[in-house]
């Protein structure tokens, strides 16, 4: 039989043993330095100069000196002016005074209890301030927390990355904020693998405010927020089925306020930015729809503020262009400029359209090369009208009593070639109202004696009712006459001057006739 307890090695008295008192007081002796284990210092390598009786010491040295040789580990106590060790067993704790720390022997080595906590592996559950349960295996009741990165002095990085992981792509993996227990807000990957922001005013009705895809990182607003709504097709997008606003700013100042979008661009890189050049878009507004035969239209209108110049320090000129697509086409094309230079350009186009008109409309015809207006009727020239001026190369002879065309064979103005020398008439270009007017010259035939001229116009070959004119008395080279009229025409309807003598034949002085005309706006 041992003569001594198994765990802390206490003297036993045997039997019949003498000196029972001896043995009993060694037990109570071991006993005084185990219980209540506090040790004074754990960083000495040798015994103190002047220890006080009943110290004890947790010896941590690898090599201890002087009495405390061979002792490395073990507890020591100073009991009647000698150094004794006690071996350690696993499981044994020691208050360590001047640390005001726990240790711990594992039956190898003393480890600093909360190095033993800080390792605590594979916990059901935990409670920080409350219950942990179940459904929440971690559960905190705290006012504040703070993570904060080890530091390379340390022995960290300096980084902090907080990690969190769910099973698969249709998982939820998200922040959940609550009111009384009660949803307001979520953000996370709820369902699938795009990072989602809801929120809700109740905890049972949810609105999504936001949705950043994983694959582009564009970001969608509006009915693209939610899984399974649009999907966002450009870094800032918004989708939206009502006819409210979309986007809205507002701004509020006690000088001027103003709500600004402002656009920066450059050529080059963000590192290396470099000057614009003319062309380069500052902004570009464009509008699509979606097409009866199925899926979205291209760019059909536009509105872009661009560069007019390679821009410099002295020199930024701009201009805003403005496109459209024409009724029954599919090809936008710029219809009005604002240019740098203060002027608006109406960009030409060929032609007047037929489609989609309304009064107080203007456009620039290029074929016309001239500005037209429309009435609620039709299309009118406002600019560049078609005018002309002929004459008569030489002197004419009009047989007596018969309606004969002039012969003004000499266009001396003539805008728009309206006037046709060759068949001596005006041919209409276009639909319009027309003033004309001509004046002839009476020059005598030999010794004829004609007792009246007379002139009007001929409309499409035909006599013009109500434009008429007749002089009498006729004086050589001085009798003249004069006739104006103001006639409606289609586009190819022809004017030209007939003239009548009565009584004889007469002459026509072409030095002093003349026939013209123009298209009134």
């Amino acid at each position: 039989m041992s003569l001594t307890t198994d765990n802390l090695a206490l003297p036993l008295i045997a039997a019949a043993q003498a000196g029972k008192h001896v043995t009993h007081n060694e037990a109570l002796v071991v006993l005084d330095r185990l219980v209540q284990l506090a040790c004074l210092d754990r960083d000495l390598t040798s015994p103190p100069p002047s220890p006080t009786e009943g110290d004890r010491y947790l010896v941590a040295d690898a090599a201890p000196t002087g009495a405390w040789t061979g002792l490395t580990g073990h507890i020591v106590h100073f009991h009647d002016g000698v150094w004794t060790g006690l071996a350690p067993r696993a499981g044994w704790l020691a208050y360590l005074a001047d640390e005001d720390a726990f240790y711990r022997f594992d039956g190898t080595a003393w480890t600093g209890l909360t190095a033993t906590i800080s390792a605590l592996q594979n916990l059901v559950l935990l409670g920080l301030g409350t219950q942990a349960d179940a459904e929440n295996p971690f559960s905190a009741k705290l006012n504040k927390a703070l993570w904060t990165a080890r530091a390379t002095a340390e022995g960290g990085t300096g980084d902090l990355r907080l990690a969190l992981n769910k099973a698969a792509t249709g998982n939820v993996l998200s922040l959940l904020m609550q009111t009384g227990f009660s949803g307001r807000a979520e953000i996370g990957l709820v369902g699938d693998d795009s990072l989602t922001a809801k929120v809700s005013a109740d905890g049972a009705s949810w609105s999504h405010a936001w949705r950043a895809l994983g694959n582009s990182g564009f970001v969608g607003f509006g009915s693209s927020a939610a899984p399974g709504g649009p999907v966002p097709a450009a870094p800032l997008f918004v989708s939206g089925s009502s006819s409210s606003a979309l986007l809205q700013l507002e701004c509020y100042s006690a000088g001027s306020p103003v709500a600004n979008i402002t656009t920066r661009i450059a050529r080059g890189t963000p590192a290396a930015p470099t000057g614009i050049l003319a062309g380069d878009r500052f902004f570009g507004f464009f509008g699509r729809g979606y097409q009866a035969t199925g899926g979205f239209s291209g760019n059909m209108v536009t509105f872009n503020g661009l560069a007019e110049e390679d821009f410099t320090a002295t020199a930024q000129g701009t201009l805003v262009d403005f496109q459209t697509t024409e009724i029954g086409t599919s090809t936008r094309r710029s219809v009005v400029k604002f240019r740098g230079n203060g002027a608006l350009e109406l960009v030409p186009r060929a032609g007047t359209p037929g489609a989609g008109l309304a009064p107080g409309q203007i456009l620039f015809d290029g074929t016309a090369a001239a500005f037209k207006g429309y009435n609620g009727t039709r299309w009118s020239r406002l600019t560049n009208l078609p005018r002309f001026a002929a004459a008569m190369s030489a002197d004419a002879t009009i047989p007596a009593g018969v309606w004969t065309k002039v012969a003004f064979n000499t266009a001396e103005v003539n805008d728009q070639g309206a006037f046709v020398p060759a068949t001596n008439r005006f041919v209409a270009p276009e639909p319009g109202t027309y003033t004309f007017g001509v004046g002839l010259a009476y020059r005598r035939i030999g010794s004829a004696s004609p007792t009246a001229l007379q002139a009007r116009f001929y409309r499409n070959g035909t006599a013009s009712p109500r434009h008429r004119a007749g002089v009498t008395g006729l004086v050589d080279s001085v009798s003249t006459l004069a006739l104006t009229a103001t006639l409606t025409l289609a586009a190819g309807d022809t004017v030209e001057v007939f003239a009548h003598f009565t009584g004889a034949e007469g002459g026509i002085l072409a030095a002093d006739t003349a026939f013209w005309g123009l298209a009134m706006p």
